[in-house]
C-alpha cells in the first residue's frame, strides 16, 4: 500500500461566468459570493493553499473543518478527480500529479450513496469486480464475505429503494471496499443519517478499518466522527491547514484558537484579552497562574492573552469563584451547566446523576473552581503559547 505525500498543494476554482439573459441575477449573486470568499486571486477562489501532508500505510486520518474549508477538494485532488494548479502529489515517491483517477488505487464513498437504483444490493457490491471481468466463481464469495462483514448478507436480493439510509451507506462502503483499494476516501459519508445510525456506523467503520488495514482518509465537519474514528486529525480553515497531529494532541493541545474552538463539544470557554502582570501572571476565576519563561518569550511585548478552558476542567465546588446558574442542559450521560460569572457566560460539564435527582436550579448561587493545569493560552494572533 502506498505512502501518499502532498507537497505545497494549491487549488483554485475559476469565478462563475456571467453571460446570457437567463438566470443572470442568480449567476451574478454566485459570482459576488465567490468574490467575497476569504481567499481569492485574479483567477478565482482559492480552495487549498500551501497544503503539505503525508498519509502513511494503514492511517485513519480525519480531515476536519467547516463547510467551504477545502476538505472535499483535498479528497478530489488525492483521487485524481481534480488537478492542483501548484504543488506535487506522490504515491510511494512516484509523481502522480498527472496520473488519471482510473489508474490510482483509490476508492471513494460519497455522502449521497450513489447506488444504482435498478440493481440489487448484490449487483451494486459486485459492480467493481464485474467491470474488471472477474470470473463469477471468484466474485460471489467476495461479495458474500464483505456483505457478511457489513451485516448485509440478508439484503443481497433487495433494491436500494427498499433499504434504510444506513443500509444504503453500508452498500456504498461494501462496493468501495470490494476492490481492496490501497486508499479509501470518505467524503462525509454519514452526514445524511440520523444520530443513532451515525453512532452505529462509526463503530462498524472502525472495525472495518481494523480488518482491512487500508489507509482511510475521512472528510467530515462533525467532530464526533473525527474524535471517535481517527488516529490523526487534520484541521482545515479556508483552505489552510491549521493543525495536523494525533487525535489526542488536537483535542488536548490545540495549536491555535480556531482549533480550540472548533474541536470539542461543548465548545471551549474563552476569556478574551486577559491582562498580563509585569511578573507574568494572569488571573482566571480567582486563580493566579504564572506563565513560564518560554511562554513569556513567545508573547514578546503583548500585555494580554486569550485563555481557554474546557467545561470538563471547571467544577462546581463548595468554595471558589462565585457564579449563578442560568440553566442546565442534559446531553446523553452528561449535564451541561450554563453559568454566569460576573458578566461572562460559561459552560461546566458534569456527569449526569443516574438516579435522576436534580442538583442544580435556575438562579442558584454556586462556586466555580478551574483546573489551572488545563488552561489553553493564546497570543493575540490566536497562536498557542
Amino acid at each position: 500500500m502506498p505512502e501518499i505525500k502532498l507537497v505545497d498543494i494549491a487549488m483554485i476554482y475559476p469565478f462563475q461566468k456571467v453571460s446570457g439573459i437567463f438566470n443572470r441575477n442568480q449567476q451574478e449573486l454566485i459570482l459576488q459570493q465567490q468574490k467575497s470568499m476569504p481567499y481569492t486571486s485574479n483567477e478565482g477562489v482559492i480552495a487549498l493553499q500551501h497544503f503539505t501532508a503525508t498519509f502513511t500505510d494503514g492511517d485513519f486520518v480525519a480531515v476536519l473543518g467547516p463547510s467551504g474549508s477545502g476538505k472535499s477538494t483535498l479528497l478530489r485532488v488525492i483521487a485524481g478527480l481534480e488537478r492542483p494548479v501548484a504543488g506535487d502529489i506522490y504515491f510511494d515517491d512516484r509523481d502522480y500529479k498527472f496520473v488519471p483517477a482510473a489508474e490510482r488505487d483509490c476508492a471513494m464513498v460519497f455522502q449521497n450513496f450513489s447506488l444504482y437504483p435498478n440493481q440489487t444490493v448484490y449487483k451494486n457490491i459486485a459492480f467493481p469486480l464485474e467491470v474488471k471481468h472477474t470470473p463469477r466463481e471468484q466474485t460471489e464469495p467476495e461479495v458474500r464475505k464483505i456483505a457478511e462483514l457489513l451485516n448485509l448478507d440478508t439484503k443481497l436480493d433487495r433494491l436500494p429503494q427498499d433499504l434504510s439510509g444506513g443500509e444504503k451507506q453500508r452498500v456504498a462502503l461494501a462496493r468501495a471496499l470490494i476492490k481492496k483499494p490501497s486508499v479509501l476516501l470518505l467524503d462525509e459519508p454519514f452526514s445524511n443519517l440520523d444520530p443513532v445510525m451515525r453512532a452505529r456506523l462509526r463503530v462498524q467503520l472502525k472495525k472495518i478499518h481494523e480488518v482491512f488495514q487500508t489507509t482511510f482518509i475521512y472528510v467530515t465537519h462533525d467532530q464526533y466522527d473525527a474524535l471517535y474514528l481517527a488516529d490523526r486529525i487534520i484541521v482545515l480553515k479556508d483552505g489552510i491547514m491549521q493543525m495536523d497531529d494525533s487525535t489526542a494532541n488536537v483535542y488536548n493541545y490545540p495549536a491555535n484558537r480556531f482549533t480550540a474552538e472548533f474541536v470539542g463539544s461543548p465548545s471551549m470557554n474563552f476569556f478574551d484579552e486577559v491582562p498580563l502582570s509585569k511578573t507574568g501572571t494572569i488571573s482566571i476565576l480567582g486563580q493566579t497562574v504564572q506563565l513560564d519563561k518560554a511562554q513569556m518569550k513567545k508573547l514578546g511585548r503583548n500585555h494580554t492573552v486569550d485563555v481557554g478552558i474546557r467545561g470538563y476542567d471547571i467544577s462546581i465546588a463548595s468554595e471558589g469563584y462565585p457564579a449563578k446558574i442560568e440553566y442546565c442542559e442534559p446531553v446523553e450521560s452528561e449535564l451541561l451547566i450554563h453559568v454566569r460569572a460576573d458578566d461572562k457566560s460559561l459552560i461546566v460539564v458534569e456527569k449526569a446523576d443516574e438516579s435522576g435527582n436534580i442538583r442544580y436550579f435556575r438562579d442558584q448561587e454556586v462556586f466555580l473552581k478551574a483546573n489551572s493545569d488545563r488552561l489553553h493560552i493564546f497570543d493575540q494572533n490566536g497562536e498557542r503559547i
